[in-house]
């Protein structure tokens, strides 16, 4: 075993400065690293081969299972007995830490579980439910209905099943964030492009705000997944617009750090802010607070998502109050030194 390898070397250096029952105790430490790193039955074993190894190379006579002195081998004896007591005790200590961390990840899991089946019907629900009432009234009220009505309901369906697409996209991408199944296919790609993009697929949600862009068009291209971070921003976008007044501004900024080689942007906008002693559990999957910019409706996804797309390129994601105090600045962080794989490498992430 490896642990008695380097109890041997260690005891075998220090022979000359210790005695015969100091040394004993490094071999001590060897049993208690194979319990808390494998199991009580290697610690048995490491307390065996301990024994013999310490009764041949440091009793007398030297390179011998036989001892001489009474004392020496009571020392034996006593280390053997010791060695399998602490090696039993400390293995047996790590299987119940185990299965209490089993026990406490399955009722985590039970959960999150729960949560998302709530998270679903809540947030899945409603935008079925207009669906469904805009498709019923253009079928029974027909001839009842004008043109301009006609077009309400039918943008109404649009919306709806844009914000149902998205809700949808965030639970896939959540399970495929937790379950380690996403991968990154880096390519060069324009903050621009993204932006105009995730402003795109978010449609109908942004009419009611004005939208500001500002950032320098010498900005330089990122080197990462362009799907994810335009995931990650329509996320951050989505919930800005949500909790925009009519007619609010949305600011979209971006900027070249130098010294740290990131590209820095941020989402700001008007909504009634985030409490600062919020600013971090908004990023836990399905927290919902009670107030501020996570109080009206949502599945508590967005900012999880955010941060796990993130965080995959090695970037990051914090909240930070906006302009003169009013409102919520959403402050993402990507690096961009390139990786040395080629770009058409997959890597796959964990979370």
């Amino acid at each position: 075993m490896i642990s008695n390898l380097a109890a041997l070397l260690v005891a075998w250096g220090l022979y000359t400065w210790l005695a015969l029952a100091d040394l004993s105790l490094l071999f001590l430490t060897a049993v208690l690293a194979c319990a808390i790193l494998a199991s009580s039955y290697a610690a048995l074993l490491s307390a065996v081969v301990g024994f013999l190894t310490f009764n041949f190379c440091f009793t007398a006579p030297h390179f011998s299972l036989a001892v001489a002195d009474r004392e020496q081998l009571l020392t034996l004896l006593f280390f053997l007995l010791i060695a399998i007591v602490v090696g039993k005790v400390a293995g047996d200590s790590r299987q119940r830490m185990l299965a209490l961390n089993a026990s406490r990840l399955a009722e985590e899991q039970e959960r999150l579980r729960s949560a998302l089946l709530a998270s679903v019907s809540h947030d899945l629900r409603t935008p079925l439910a207009s669906i469904v009432g805009a498709a019923s009234s253009l079928r029974t009220l027909d001839a009842q209905l004008t043109q301009q009505d006609r077009i309400e309901l039918l943008d109404g369906v649009l919306s709806e099943s844009e914000r149902l697409n998205r809700y949808i996209q965030n639970l896939l991408d959540m399970t495929r964030l937790g379950h380690g199944e996403l991968k990154i296919e880096r390519d060069w790609i324009a903050f621009d492009d993204i932006v105009a993009s995730a402003c795109k697929r978010l449609g109908t949600a942004l009419d009611h705000c004005r939208v500001k862009q500002a950032w320098s068009p010498e900005l330089p291209l990122l080197y990462a997944h362009p799907a994810l971070i335009e995931q990650a921003l329509i996320n951050v976008l989505e919930n800005a617009a949500r909790f925009s007044p009519p007619n609010g501004l949305i600011v979209i900024a971006a900027q070249h750090n130098v010294d740290a080689q990131t590209l820095q942007f941020s989402v700001t906008d008007q909504g009634p802010g985030i409490p600062f002693e919020m600013r971090q559990q908004v990023f836990e999957m399905f927290f919902i607070g009670n107030s501020g910019d996570r109080s009206l409706h949502g599945s508590g996804l967005g900012l999880a998502i955010c941060r796990g797309m993130l965080g995959a390129h090695g970037g990051s994601v914090y909240v930070d109050e906006g302009s003169n105090g009013l409102g919520t600045r959403i402050v993402m962080s990507l690096p961009l030194t390139a990786p040395h794989k080629a770009a058409t490498d997959e890597e796959a992430v964990d979370e």
